[in-house]
Order: structure tokens, then sequence, then C-alpha cells
């Protein structure tokens, strides 16, 4: 059912961007032949090779949608998409003052493929966990919905990237807490729990940031952020990154230490407050290393292609250490680590005196 869902709405994604497809100079087309290179040619002292072909595409879409026409791409050597007839792409063109005209291979026509396999992967979502994936599938809705449409348009208008992230955090916190936790009554220590551990990180993140005198530049796409909107803060996105990147994690081990003393509190009230506090520490050190794991390479698989840049140069452990993008990268570890540590005692001591109250 998963998969004949995702090839449904892979085709209805697909007609409705075909029939929906205004863009003057760019349209889908269908790759028919594709000739070999016409000629090479040096440009400039940088010698760059540049590459032309001539294709015959299929038009998808505009107003001679259907007809095959014979164009001619450029394209740097070893940059080019890798063309494959019967595949579909998106042909663009750059008309000059002169007149002359210039067409690209832009980008692959990707849209029903990635529609159908968000849908694959929510369908298997739902039929492998049920209710439960449900819910977490709308906490993470949620959760987007906050940060694509509360914090980052925020974020643009000229709002303190740290106190909004930290606030953004919480409401996040808020929306998944509501959705995955089922006991009403233990909410409140997940999301106290969470925001802790997410404080501890900032605090942490920010200390590095001032004894390390990071600037943000260093990171990926951080030049180009100063180039663009020079008036941001890039010391407080790296900062709200910390926060934002380690709030998942955070959240896991938050839920995961109040579930394990919500089902204690719930079929052992004759324990004291001294033996939750040693159940909920032991439930946290089982969390804390696969989760510290899942912390430092997310970040750093998504710092890769700079690791691998600088491990080219044959750096010495002195200067590896010493280096602006690496060291941006060990504080965001860093401090969504001790965000992880600090969350274990935190959710454990509020859920200690929550059980402690209720009874």
């Amino acid at each position: 059912m998963a998969l004949l869902a995702a090839l449904l709405a892979g085709f209805a994604a697909d007609r409705l961007v075909l029939s929906r497809w205004h863009h003057g100079d760019g349209w889908i087309v269908l790759l028919g032949d594709v000739s070999d290179p016409l000629y090479e040619t040096i440009v400039d002292e940088e010698e760059w090779e540049t590459v032309r072909r001539k294709l015959s595409v299929q038009l998808l879409t505009g107003v001679q949608k259907g007809l095959w026409r014979q164009v001619e791409v450029e394209h740097l050597a070893g940059s080019a998409l890798q063309l494959h007839p019967g595949r579909r792409y998106i042909l663009m063109r750059d008309t000059f003052e002169d007149g002359s005209e210039f067409y690209s291979v832009s980008d692959v026509y990707r849209m029903p493929y990635v529609v159908g396999m968000l849908v694959f992967t929510t369908g298997m979502l739902l039929s492998c966990a049920g209710v439960a994936g449900l819910r977490a599938l709308m906490g993470l809705l949620l959760s987007l919905a906050v940060l694509l449409f509360g914090y980052v348009p925020a974020l643009l208008r000229g709002v303190e990237p740290v106190p909004f992230a930290i606030l953004t955090a919480a409401v996040v916190s808020a929306c998944t807490v509501l959705c995955v936790v089922r006991r009403r009554r233990y909410r409140l220590i997940a999301f106290l729990g969470t925001v802790g551990g997410a404080l501890a990180a900032s605090l942490t993140g920010a200390l590095m940031v001032w004894l390390w005198q990071l600037t943000g530049l260093a990171g990926e796409g951080g030049t180009l952020l100063a180039s663009t909107f020079p008036g941001l803060s890039l010391r407080g996105f790296m900062l709200a990154a910390v926060i934002i990147g380690s709030i998942g994690a955070v959240m896991d081990v938050a839920i995961s230490v109040t579930s394990a003393l919500a089902e204690i509190g719930d079929y052992a009230d004759s324990l004291d407050a001294g033996a939750l506090w040693r159940s909920g520490l032991g439930v946290g050190r089982e969390v804390l290393g696969s989760m510290i794991n899942t912390l430092v390479l997310a970040y750093l698989g998504s710092s890769l292609p700079i690791t691998v840049l600088i491990a080219s140069t044959g750096p010495t452990l002195r200067g590896l250490l010493n280096d602006p993008a690496v060291a941006e990268e060990l504080a965001r570890s860093l401090a969504g680590t001790v965000g992880l540590l600090l969350t274990v005692p935190i959710t454990t001591a509020v859920a200690v005196w929550h059980l402690r109250h209720r009874r």
C-alpha cells in the first residue's frame, strides 16, 4: 500500500508540475540523443576546459510542448550533470544583449521521485509504528513548520538568533512532547528536560565561541551568508545552529528517561527518591552512548566536504585543532554533547520531584 501510494503521489506531482510550469526561459525536457563533445577550449589563464554538446530534446512544457528540438549546450568539463537519454532534465536559456542565446542543462527533473519517496517513507512509518508513527509524524511536521515558517523568516527580519533559537527550541519541544509522550502527566518532565539540555548546550557553545574567538565565517556557507546579508550576526547564527542541531538528540534523551521513569513510577510506587534517581541516571547512561555518537557523526557528515579538503592538505594535529573550520565543528559537537550529558540529570531531577509530589 505504501508503494502504491508513492507511485500515485509521484504521478500526481508530475502532472501538477508539468501543467503549472510557466518559466519563460526554462523548460522540462525529455532527453533524446546526446552527441560527443564538439570541442574543448582553454578559457583565460585558469585552464578551465569548456565542453559543448548537441542535444536532441522533447519539450514537455511551454507553448511548444511535445515538439523535438536540437540545442547546443555548453558547460565546464567535469562539472556537468551526467546526461542519460530517456531521462528528464531542466533546460535553461540565457539571452544576451546582442541577441545570442546560450542553453544549459541546469538540473535533473526529480520532483516526482522526491514526492514519491516522501510518501513511501511516510507510509512505511505509519504501517510499522501505527498510532505512534502518526504522532511522531505530526510532531515532525509541527517542528518543521515552526522552524521554516517561524524561525527562519524571523532571522531574515533581524531578530537576535540565540534568544529566539531558545524560544524556538522550547516551542519545538512542546510540539513534539505533546504528540509523542502518551501520558499527559509526564509531558512536563520531558519538556523541562529538553529545554534544560538545550540551555546547557547554548551556554557551553557561547563559552567556547568567546574563548576560541570564533567568528562563524569559517563554516560552510558562512562567507556567502555574510556577503548576502551583511547585517547578520554570524556568531549568533553559529550558536543558534548548536541549539537547533542538538534539540533532536536532547529531546530523544529526555523522552527516553521520562518514559523509563514513568513506567517505574506507575508500577513501583514503593521506590524512594534515591532509587528513582539512580534508575533515571542508569537509563540515561545507556542512552547517552549511542546519542553522542549520533550527534557527533551527524555534524561530521554534514561537514564532510570541508573535512576532506582539510585532510587533503596533510595538516599536523596542532594545525588541525587550530583550524577555524575544525574549531567551529568541534564547538557544535562539544556543546551538543554537554547538552546531552546534562539532559539526563535535569530530566531525572524533574521526574523525581514530580513523582514524589504526585504521591
